[in-house]
């Protein structure tokens, strides 16, 4: 059974078909937002997600886009729409509004109470960030949210008109400040305006062959322009992509994947083996059709924000747990690559929250070559260091259960060994790489960065692990243990420098972790400690 090149296969034939089954719609209308040309689709959800919360208005089964453009067509009604979500029931109590359980409340009820507060707002944004108070950030972001709302829905802050021929800039320009200052530069200009009316006209009125045809004109018009590089194919696979919620997707097949097996432990454990494997390797085909596109999207792999390294880490070890279980076939892999998809999946769900999980690459990272050599290197480090920890976690659990000259235990010590060399091998080769894109960007190959140091503390924390071994200093239990205490090196070397906000590697990340983090150090040394030492001085009954 040749089952992981056949999933190959499949994946990149879905991701050069799907582009057929897409076609140009409303949703995927460029907008320049946030340094990049994205789909009108992403941008609505991206604003919806700062004022709702969610991507989409399921109680109104309304996309964002829907939602958007709605509003603009009809804002008298969408200002009564309760879109906005305030938790913090202090910020509901100084806008004079009634609390409720859904922490939903609209424009027309929020604005007389924010005016009502213009001076300490202008106190608020003159103290620096550090010293905010909780409910002072908060309400400086609902202020700013109700000026993003005001925006968009009367197309100031909309960029949809590319620039004229004789502009060199690349600025987009608002339909709003278009046409009210007059500065229409050239024919293409003016026809995409007039399409763009054409439609929202049309759809006003219901008119939906109006509608085709002006989205026909439009879509016509911006192929002509030579000024700037728009591939309307790729806005579509992106609008296709946020629809369809490939990671989602992968995440539900993961829990099955692991239920399964779960359950084969119990009942005909043959089958819903072969189910669960076969669950697992769905989820893996739509995780990596997902990071196929993105990669595909933004021409760069999908390794430079925390999102980004989180799901691919976790892609990393789904594979290396496909590989283990097509060998093994004994549930292992499956179990490996089932939890850890989803345990990564939940994590980076957690950053993605922020808004794009697309956006541009900040100025130091916009290297492609190193970029795609020591970031996507040290990347697979971490993803086959983490596999190794949780193999660790597994032989020590497996010991306590049946002691160490278990038959099925020396075969899963096997397995953590070759795993380690493995993560040793991309973590020393990342690092390494990591020090000559350091000499290209900044100067010097090596400068005891936060982020130089956790990656070399993995790479000595592994060599002294292995050496110890194989020199005979620690048994087989003791190269577990050490093993799944790596995780916690890895999660601060991956997560914890960034909390710093220190050196050189502070770029694009969330220094929101700590308390997580914390939890899930003493949560690694209780449990990993406490199963390796229970034996060795839990208390004998008396004969």
């Amino acid at each position: 059974m040749h089952i992981f090149s056949s999933i190959i296969t499949v994946l990149f034939l879905i991701t050069i078909g799907v582009k057929s089954l897409m076609g140009f719609d409303v949703s995927d209308i460029p907008v320049q937002d946030e340094g990049r040309i994205k789909p009108l689709d992403t941008f609505a959800r991206n604003h919806l997600l700062a004022f709702y919360g969610k991507r989409t208005l399921k109680e109104s089964n309304l996309s964002a886009t829907d939602w958007l453009i709605n509003s603009i067509l009809d804002p008298k009604k969408a200002r009564d729409q309760k879109i906005f979500n305030i938790s913090n029931p202090e910020i509901v109590s100084s806008l004079f509004l009634q609390w409720t359980t859904e922490h939903k409340y609209s424009y027309n009820e929020i604005v007389p109470g924010l005016q009502n507060q213009t001076e300490l707002i202008k106190a608020i944004e003159e103290k620096d960030n550090k010293i905010r108070t909780n409910f002072e950030k908060q309400l400086l972001q609902l202020s700013n949210n109700i000026f993003r709302y005001e925006g968009i829905t009367t197309l100031r802050d909309i960029k949809l008109i590319p620039p004229g021929h004789n502009e060199n800039s690349g600025e987009w320009q608002d339909p709003f400040r278009l046409i009210v200052s007059g500065s229409i530069v050239d024919e293409k200009q003016e026809k995409i305006l007039n399409s763009l009316q054409s439609y929202l006209g049309s759809r006003l009125l219901g008119k939906e062959n109006e509608m085709t045809k002006a989205l026909d004109q439009y879509q016509e018009t911006l192929k002509l322009y030579s000024t700037i590089n728009v591939d309307l194919d790729v806005l579509e696979m992106e609008t296709w992509m946020n629809k369809n919620d490939l990671f989602l997707n992968s995440l539900v097949f993961y829990l099955i994947s692991f239920l399964l097996l779960m359950l084969s432990w119990i009942v005909k454990p043959e089958v819903l083996k072969k189910l669960s494997f076969l669950s697992l390797n769905i989820g893996f085909m739509l995780h990596g059709l997902g990071i196929c596109m993105r990669m595909y999207i933004m021409g760069r792999p999908p390794v430079t924000t925390l999102y980004e390294s989180v799901i691919f880490v976790s892609i990393i070890i789904t594979i290396l747990a496909i590989f283990l279980e097509y060998f093994r076939k004994d549930g292992l892999g499956i179990f490996v690559g089932s939890v850890s998809g989803a345990i990564l999946h939940f994590v980076g769900f957690s950053y993605a929250s922020d808004g794009d999980t697309l956006g541009m690459l900040v100025a130091v990272l916009n290297s492609n070559f190193w970029l795609a050599t020591h970031v996507t290197t040290i990347t697979m480090g971490y993803g086959a260091s983490l596999m190794a920890g949780c193999i660790g976690h597994l032989y020590l659990i497996q010991s306590l259960r049946f002691g160490g000259n278990d038959k099925n235990l020396k075969s899963i010590f096997k397995n953590l060994f070759g795993i380690t060399l493995i993560a040793l091998f991309f973590t020393l080769f990342g690092t390494i790489l990591g020090g000559i894109w350091a000499d290209q960007s900044w100067g010097r190959f090596w400068g005891w960065d936060p982020k130089e140091n956790g990656a070399l503390l993995i790479v000595l924390w592994q060599l002294m692990m292995i050496h110890m071994r194989l020199s005979g200093i620690v048994k087989p239990s003791e190269f577990a243990l050490g093993m799944a205490l790596n995780n916690i090196i890895v999660a601060l070397a991956w997560f914890g420098v960034n909390l710093l906000q220190v050196g050189l590697h502070s770029y694009g990340f969330d220094d929101g972790v700590a308390r997580n983090l914390f939890i899930f150090i003493a949560f690694e040394i209780i449990f990993c400690v406490g199963i390796y030492f229970y034996p060795r001085f839990r208390i004998r009954p008396r004969t």
